[in-house]
């Protein structure tokens, strides 16, 4: 019966006792020396960098304890393999080509991994440096910074890989730059969004957390990326929005007021008198000069329109905050006092309404 050594031509190799012995006595001392460098950072290294003042170096060291153990482990599992003293080929097996390529591949990842654990620890730190700042536009950079890094990072170890693999990463390269022409006319829309993302952080229309209105589009902002930013509808459904749109529309930041605006028409009934009308006009002046919630700088109140069914009072003036909530609060006890006003004028508020007269014959 024909076996699988059979059918691709191979023989098993013939280790020795004393290389098999080797082998194990090599892994069991690795894992006593990464133990004891496991002991050597959680007891003594972390316990010294706790009693400085930075907060820097027991970043580094806890980022360093993993990383560092597993390339102990590699470099004790390669050195037990390799006192095995086995053929360079099994057949048509390239024994030492896969060792090779297995060491290299392992190594490469746990390098990216430890880099990534140092990209986080750079990342807490300017974190925790952005935090102490007023502006929101460090916030923002911030984490675009650290992505950025990782794109960088895991772009050379993928060619570190593939040149460690025999690829000529030089005509790769050139190959990229041949077809550099056909992706930049199929990537205008990212590109476009990218110069989006550059005009929100230089011209900073918005912060993260303001509320703003892109076309049809409203609520707070949660996340601005390279491509797109998103925001919180007041429902709260998620809403991406390409950064290339901030280019070509308006944005309105609703953060950025001042003041908020109240503006409407009180219309009150045909039968109201000339002097009743002037009584409430000036007792909504009163009104707004007596509650210190309002800006007292600017604000109107004028008799102004004959209307269809009700003489107009135009009423414009500005609230203090610009929180919604406090805004609606400031409006309603406004709204409530001008009622007020009126029942004690005996002035009646109009409704739409027609009047037929009816001539006799």
């Amino acid at each position: 019966m024909t076996t699988i050594l059979d059918t691709f031509n191979l023989s098993m190799p013939n280790i020795s006792v004393e290389n098999l012995i080797m082998f194990f006595v090599i892994i069991f001392v690795t894992y006593i020396i990464r133990s004891i460098f496991v002991y050597i950072i959680d007891k003594k290294l972390i316990v010294l960098a706790e009693r400085t003042k930075t907060e820097f170096d027991d970043l580094v060291l806890k980022a360093s304890k993993s990383p560092i153990g597993y390339l102990i482990l590699l470099h004790g599992f390669y050195f037990a393999i390799i006192s095995l003293q086995l053929p360079d080929k099994i057949g048509v097996v390239n024994v030492a080509g896969i060792i090779h390529n297995a060491y290299v591949m392992i190594i490469s990842f746990i390098l990216l991994y430890f880099v990534f654990k140092l990209i986080d620890v750079l990342g807490h730190v300017i974190y925790s440096i952005t935090e102490k700042t007023d502006s929101k536009l460090d916030d923002q950079i911030a984490p675009l910074v650290v992505k950025s890094l990782r794109v960088f990072v895991i772009t050379l170890g993928v060619l570190f890989i593939l040149n460690n693999f025999g690829y000529n990463i030089a005509s790769l390269l050139a190959g990229l730059g041949i077809g550099g022409l056909a992706f930049a006319l199929a990537a205008q829309d990212t590109v476009s969004n990218l110069f989006g993302s550059f005009t929100i952080f230089s011209d900073k229309p918005f912060q993260m957390g303001d509320w703003i209105r892109i076309n049809d589009f409203e609520g707070t902002v949660e996340d601005v990326g390279f491509r797109s930013t998103r925001i919180r509808r007041f429902d709260q459904a998620q809403v991406t929005v390409p950064n290339s749109q901030f280019i070509k529309n308006g944005v309105v930041n609703y953060s950025a007021m001042q003041k908020r605006r109240i503006k409407f028409n009180l219309g009150v009934t045909y039968g109201t008198t000339s002097a009743q009308i002037g009584e409430v006009v000036d007792g909504i002046k009163q009104i707004i000069k007596e509650d210190h919630r309002f800006d007292h700088n600017f604000y109107m109140v004028h008799f102004t329109d004959f209307g269809d069914y009700s003489l107009n009072i135009f009423i414009y003036c500005f609230t203090k905050t610009t929180v919604w909530d406090e805004f609606l609060m400031v409006r309603e006890d406004f709204n409530l006092n001008i009622m007020r006003l009126l029942e004690e004028l005996g002035v009646e508020i109009a409704f739409p309404s027609q009047t037929l007269y009816i001539e006799k014959v």
